[in-house]
């Protein structure tokens, strides 16, 4: 398995882990978004890598920080391993090569 994958396995792990760790310490009913989050991101980034759809994983990167910061910050176990799982993303992304922020300025 090349690095690359093996930064995208841990990061599908830990992303499918938070979903079943405790999120305590939030707002109510601030663990439901999330989690929805957190499905949201595993998502985009599984139709990135197979597409090739370079901008589906910055969206997934981008879901997976909106679910770390929803209801504030606090060192849950989800949210830390919903932070192990977006920092996987990015070094798996650098190890292929792939862009996780777009490579040209966008035009207006």
């Amino acid at each position: 398995m090349s690095g690359g994958r093996s930064w995208f396995l841990g990061a599908a792990v830990l992303a499918v882990a938070a979903l079943g760790l405790p999120w305590s310490g939030q707002l109510a009913g601030a663990a439901h978004p999330a989690r929805v989050a957190v499905v949201a991101g595993l998502l985009l980034a599984v139709v990135g890598l197979r597409t090739g759809r370079e901008r589906l994983l910055a969206a997934a990167a981008g879901a997976g920080a909106v679910g770390v910061l929803l209801g504030g910050v606090d060192a849950s176990p989800g949210r830390l391993a919903l932070a192990g799982a977006v920092a996987c993303l990015a070094l798996g992304c650098r190890a292929t090569g792939l862009p996780l922020l777009p490579r040209r300025a966008v035009s207006r």
